[in-house]
Parts: structure tokens; sequence; C-alpha cells
């Protein structure tokens, strides 16, 4: 089957019926922009079980493993949430588990990890870590991707259908992005359950930009350095897979600095009353910053303003660097 087969393929439906009492269907609430001119709304995957969307992908993952691959068990490469997430996907299932994570991955996530009886082999650099995941590969673990699969697109893409369902008169959909599983999944679903033509962007740290590159040059581009701090958006490059989807179903890219990024997880700490990671507050970013791009806001008013969803894609943020955001108010 070819790759474009193997994406038409994907039944979000199905899908959801999977995770159905298992993942959570979480709220979309309002939040002030600060600009009548955009009505927003917050699709709160920060509630989600394990404090995070990849819970969906991990658990499409588990549940459609042979009986073969669940006694060889599985292993992935993970910087906190898709690890704590197979994690418990494992653990619910009875299925052995290896996460591999950086040496300077959040704390508590390696403890989550850990908490859900995985095995957490920890990498010097990139190269050592993904040298510790082939080895269990080799070994005959089952490899789950974070991002760049097939499963985990569907799984993700449940956020998607989600949406449709609670804001069907949407305009403008903001997904983070570092592999691009989340986008690629939400984008496909949304196009097929809603309009075609919505406009759905990746939201990006300008520090580890994957999305605009890709798109850029038709091609994953490889990260040759990263300089944000917004971990969770930092994986080495696009997924080859999400970008066949992006480069049909994605509008653009919005790269964002830093502060932009840290200071939109503030207001959604502080304001919102949610706990919020840093990654997770990208898309939302992307408005209170203004970095929407100007002409989707002509000719629009309080009295007839865009409506935009944000996805809040994680909660998981390290206690130290929350509870200064809570001191700063």
């Amino acid at each position: 089957m070819t790759l474009s087969a193997a994406l038409a393929s994907l039944d979000f439906a199905a899908a959801a019926a999977r995770l159905e009492r298992v993942v959570e269907r979480t709220p979309l609430a309002p939040f002030d922009s600060g600009d009548p001119r955009i009505a927003l709304s917050v699709k709160l995957e920060c509630l989600q079980v394990t404090g995070a969307f990849k819970a969906r992908g991990a658990w499409n993952q588990i549940s459609l493993l042979s009986p073969a691959e669940r006694a060889a068990g599985v292993v992935a490469v993970s910087s906190g949430n898709h690890g704590k997430a197979l994690a418990w996907a494992a653990e619910r299932a009875g299925v052995r588990a290896a996460i591999v994570m950086p040496a300077d991955a959040y704390p508590n996530k390696i403890q989550a990890c850990r908490d859900h009886g995985a095995e957490v082999l920890l990498g010097r650099d990139r190269a050592h870590a993904e040298a510790l995941c082939r080895e269990r590969v080799e070994a005959g673990a089952t490899l789950v991707h974070p991002y760049d699969a097939e499963r985990t697109i569907q799984g993700a893409g449940t956020v998607g259908l989600e949406i449709a369902a609670q804001r069907p008169d949407v305009e403008v959909v903001l997904v983070p992005v570092g592999g691009g599983g989340l986008l690629a999944g939400c984008s496909l679903a949304l196009h097929r359950v809603l309009d075609p033509e919505l406009p759905v962007f990746g939201v990006e740290p300008e520090g580890a930009a994957t999305l605009g590159p890709a798109l850029a040059a038709g091609e994953v581009v490889p990260l040759k350095r990263v300089t944000s701090a917004v971990q969770g958006l930092c994986p080495p490059s696009l997924g080859r897979v999400n970008l066949e989807v992006c480069r049909e179903h994605v509008a653009g890219a919005l790269a964002l600095p830093d502060a932009a990024i840290f200071a939109a997880q503030r207001e959604l700490v502080n304001r919102g009353g949610w706990t919020v990671e840093p990654a997770g507050a990208a898309a939302v970013a992307a408005v209170l910053s203004g970095a929407l791009p100007a002409a989707l806001l002509e000719g629009r008013s309080a009295s007839n303003p865009l409506r935009v969803v944000a996805v809040v894609s994680g909660g998981n943020p390290d206690p130290a660097q929350l509870a200064q955001l809570r001191t700063s108010r």
C-alpha cells in the first residue's frame, strides 16, 4: 500500500470508537482573546488522561497490536508526554514498555513513565537515544512512534472530530506542531467532516521550526540546531508521513518566539486556571501575540468575530516552572 493510500484509509471514527470510555472527551472552553474581532475557544487536551493528547495515539497503537507484538512489548523515544502516554496505555493493556528519554527531560515526566511501570532508558543525546531504541526494536519490541506513524495520527485526529462536533461553525483552527502528528490528524479529520477549505494552521517555536521549512522545501528538513526552550515542540524534524498530510491540508505555519509561548502559558494558567505546559500554549500564543494573518481579520468586528479554536495540547509542566508562573502574577 502506498503512503497516499494508507492515509486515505485512516478511519478516525473507528479510532474514536476504540478510545471511547478510555480517554476523555475534553471540553472546549471560551477564552478572552484580548481582541474583540476574535472569538477564541480552547480545546483543553491538558485535561486529557495522562495530561496530554498523546494518550489518544498511544491507546490507538496499543489496541491494534497483534498478540505476538503484545507479548514482545513496545518501545518509544520521547521527551515526555508520548512516553507517559505509552507507559499508561501499556500498563492498562498489560504490555511491557521501554521509554527512551533525553537525560535533560523534565524530571516529573521521567518519573511519570516509571510510575506507570515502564522501563526508562536515558540517552546522553539524540543519537544515543535512537541507538538505545534500535537495540530494543532489534530484540523484538514494536516501535510506537510519537508522531510519524499512521496509527498515531489516527488517534490524534480524534481531537479534530471532537472540535467538529463541539464547534461546527469554527472558521480557523490552530494546532501546536513539533513532529506534526496532532496537526496532521486534526487537519485531515476536520477537512473530512466539516469543510475541506477550513484554514488549519500549525504553530511552532521559531527556535525549533519544522513545519515552515518543510512546507517551503517540499520535503522534511532536519533541524540543524535547536534554540527553543519549549520542550515537546523540538523534535529532530517534521514527520515524513505528516508532511504528506500537511502539504494538502494545512494553510500554513506560524512561528513564534519562545517569549510569546511562555506568555500565553502564563495567561492560561493564571487567567484560565488550567495547568498547561509551554508546548501546550503555543496555539493560543498565536492569537494572544497577534500572529494571525491579517487577511483573516479583514471585515471582522465585535459583532462579527472570527471564530477560532486553539488546541491546548498538554498540561505536564515542570513543577518549578509552573510555581514560578503562579507567583509572578
